[in-house]
């Protein structure tokens, strides 16, 4: 049996293949087979549309790359899912771009049959992500943070900070709209500048720049924002490290972070099968907060120009949807 399925050929160039339908047998214990509804792109996923990732050899395997996917399981070798369940869940080899994937049960949560989200509830992976980066920072109480970087991922920083107690929340990102957004849902202030910007204007005006106790690194794929939250926190504060490198090497100003007595913690791939379901709930108990974090819905066909747009940040994009029947 086959299915429709995209595949980037070369960078920023997909076409539609016809390619078997996964079947789960006795290599795939714990399981399901999801036959996706929606999904979203993330950040991570953009390199490897566009090329930048230089290990990488095209074309990608057939559904690559997307791994934010909301769906139905139509067969399953575990217990805790059944056919006609729907899920949030992650393909493997992130394979999310075809009328059906595999994943692992501990990759996926259950969601309500009746949850009319339109599409929505794909928010919960990343969402997932965030959470789990929160915890790994402890208590934030009262604590200065500075986000740097508010694509979809940063609001959610700047959302979930206000929620956790957070003190001073200050955004920082060259579009004046994303600032807008982070100041809505959470930021205290907003900066509509790079944080080279920011950290020039503290060089020369030192008493107008307060170092917040925590820096996060959302942007990723460069390595300049990460050396200027290393500067820009204060001493003995925490630089979290959330943006997805695409280097294998980073040149870190180590005697910055040094001098600093600075911590420097990396946060990538939650306990999926924990923090999946905590999204979930988190994402239900706010679904009106959150939601309209999805600024764009386009179909599988497409799907090309959803990357470009994420890819560029054009037409006040934040989160765009794929819808996976519209083939």
């Amino acid at each position: 049996m086959l299915m429709k399925a995209l595949q980037v050929v070369k960078p920023r160039c997909f076409i539609q293949q016809q390619a078997p339908v996964p079947e789960l047998n006795a290599e795939y214990p714990e399981h399901i087979l999801v036959q996706p509804e929606w999904v979203s792109m993330c950040g991570s996923d953009i390199p490897f549309f566009t090329g930048s990732k230089r290990h990488k050899s095209y074309p990608l395997p057939v559904g690559a790359p997307i791994h934010e996917c909301v769906g139905r399981v139509v067969d399953s070798t575990t217990a805790i899912f059944q056919p006609g369940d729907r899920v949030v869940a992650i393909p493997e080899g992130d394979q999310g771009l075809a009328q059906f994937f595999i994943a692992q049960a501990a990759k996926a949560v259950k969601l309500s049959a009746a949850l009319d989200d339109n599409g929505t509830s794909c928010l919960i992976q990343p969402l997932s992500t965030v959470i789990n980066a929160v915890d790994r920072l402890g208590n934030v109480e009262e604590r200065s943070i500075a986000v740097i970087g508010l694509g979809s991922i940063g609001l959610f920083f700047c959302w979930l900070l206000r929620k956790r107690g957070a003190g001073e929340i200050t955004g920082i990102d060259p579009s004046a709209q994303r600032c807008h957004v982070a100041e809505e849902i959470g930021a205290t202030r907003a900066f509509p500048l790079r944080s080279l910007e920011i950290l020039q204007n503290a060089r020369r005006n030192p008493d107008e720049w307060e170092q917040p106790d925590i820096c996060i690194e959302a942007v990723g794929h460069q390595m300049d924002t990460l050396n200027d939250c290393l500067e820009l926190v204060k001493k003995y504060g925490t630089v979290l490290a959330f943006g997805v490198p695409d280097q294998s090497i980073y040149a870190i100003e180590y005697e910055t972070f040094f001098r600093k007595n600075a911590h420097l913690l990396a946060v990538v791939t939650p306990d999926w099968s924990e923090y999946l379901v905590k999204a979930r709930d988190v994402f239900l108990s706010f679904r009106a907060e959150l939601e309209p974090m999805v600024t764009h819905r386009l179909p599988i066909r497409e799907a090309g120009k959803a990357f470009t747009l994420y890819e560029r940040h054009e037409d006040g994009i934040l989160k765009a949807l794929v819808d996976m029947s519209a083939w």
